[in-house]
């Protein structure tokens, strides 16, 4: 039980980290059209890894987008009495990273030096071009809570 509430820390940190970074990102004094380019002339961006991980010809618009999709599960789910562990990649995988499997692989391999369980069991999503497999097949889980008609 003890790791179980260090890794739900580690978590809501991480979850701090994101809105930080895409405050900073918001509020950089110049628009800029790419992620890449807003990491490249913005001091305030650098501390933030995951940011590298993600696609830099996003726009930081789409950036933001995409994290808000990805994460906004994840105050209640760290709550949860039992933790959904699946959820909480494969929204990030899934919302962050879909034709990026490099970078996935990467921003997994960082939050597992706290949280050694993240996104096991989760396929690395496919690259640019590669059909994508359906939800169930990717993560085990639906969006939708009720079976599927037959």
């Amino acid at each position: 039980m003890k790791d179980d509430a260090y890794e739900r820390r580690a978590l809501l940190l991480h979850l701090g980290d994101v809105l930080e970074a895409l405050s900073c990102l918001s509020r950089s004094g110049a628009p800029h059209a790419t992620l890449g380019e807003a990491l490249v002339a913005e001091d305030s961006l650098v501390s933030f890894t995951w940011l590298g991980f993600i696609d830099s010809a996003m726009s930081p618009r789409t950036v933001s987008d995409r994290a808000a999709s990805a994460f906004f599960l994840w105050p209640k789910s760290l709550l949860d009495e039992n933790l959904n562990r699946p959820l909480l990649a494969s929204t990030v995988q899934h919302d962050l990273f879909a034709g990026n499997p490099q970078g996935w692989s990467r921003y997994v391999a960082e939050r597992r030096k706290d949280v050694a369980w993240f996104a096991e069991g989760l396929k690395a999503p496919p690259a640019e071009g590669e059909p994508e497999p359906e939800a169930s097949e990717a993560s085990g889980l639906t969006r939708w809570p009720w079976p599927e008609k037959t």
